[in-house]
């Protein structure tokens, strides 16, 4: 999948910024009659999410618990498109996919990773891409270059996502090499993650480049955390999807047409620019393209 080119670097500083301006998107009739009949009738899709992991997906503040980041705005983006209103509710991140299994929601926005494993039971329309990332304690000069000097050292990740396999997968390998196995520590939230490693209960965070750089910018220049810039994850890279639910035929490739417009007329590059994530953009919007899973 081809990146979109952009003039400006990606990653996110500061607080999270206000939502972006969706005002303008006009309905497409032509697509608004490609939805399911229930979707059509209701006039609203039901979406799971998990915040916060910002930043895409976000509580406006502690006391107000309106939704807000990325993920967010492209969904409402898509809904103005489609016709119809994005609906988001609140679930832990490994209830997400039951939840579409089960009809609770029609779809997923959350910053999830297209996987081939999450393909068989749910559909996906690619809409960004990402590179992992390491974080690391300022204070401990751990060394840690690629996975294999990650043997024998506590990682912290978030329950339910794909790092979780992956950690599992190089401890393997840390045994074939006659090393000590990785220890996974796993948190609900990813931000129990960093103060994990804050407080030096795990030695390292495995997430992405987005939201990693969010995280240590928002910390400011005298924060504890800093991504491993050295640390070599090779080619891989994450391929973010919208998950939908196979039980609403035809809502995939309606989602798929509806960024195809919002591409045409500039909103996608300028809701994921909103955000500092302008170099994390594709092309075009595959149904099921992944062919490697990553992180979350």
């Amino acid at each position: 999948m081809a990146l979109l080119a952009s003039g400006c670097s990606g990653g996110v500083t500061g607080q999270a910024p206000a939502s972006a301006d969706l005002s303008g998107i006009p309905e497409d009739a032509r697509l608004h009659a490609m939805l399911p009949d229930p979707i059509r009738n209701s006039g609203r899709v039901v979406v799971g999410t998990n915040a916060p992991y910002p930043p895409f997906e976000s509580f406006r503040s502690e006391s107000d618990q309106e939704f807000v980041g990325l993920d967010i705005d492209l969904g409402k983006a898509v809904g103005k498109v489609l016709g119809v209103e994005f609906e988001f509710r609140q679930q832990p991140f490994d209830g997400l996919v039951p939840g579409v299994q089960a009809g609770k929601y029609d779809l997923v926005m959350a910053g999830m990773v297209d996987t081939p494993d999450r393909q068989k039971v749910i559909d996906f329309v690619d809409y960004g891409v990402l590179v992992p990332a390491l974080v690391v304690n300022k204070k401990k000069a751990m060394g840690f270059r690629d996975t294999m000097s990650l043997c024998g050292h506590r990682v912290g990740g978030q329950t339910g996502t794909t790092t979780v396999d992956d950690i599992a997968r190089d401890t393997r390998a840390c045994a074939a090499a006659g090393k000590p196995g990785i220890e996974l520590q796993t948190y609900p939230v990813f931000s129990q993650s960093l103060l994990a490693l804050s407080s030096g209960k795990v030695d390292a965070v495995i997430s992405n480049s987005a939201l990693s750089g969010y995280a240590v910018e928002r910390q400011g220049a005298d924060g504890p955390l800093e991504i491993e810039k050295k640390f070599d994850f090779g080619a891989k890279r994450d391929i973010l999807g919208i998950g939908v639910s196979r039980k609403r035929a035809g809502l995939a490739e309606a989602v798929q047409a509806a960024l195809r417009r919002l591409k045409a007329d500039g909103s996608y590059r300028r809701i994921l620019g909103h955000y500092g994530m302008a170099d994390y953009g594709l092309n075009d919007y595959a149904i099921n393209g992944a062919s490697k899973r990553r992180q979350r």
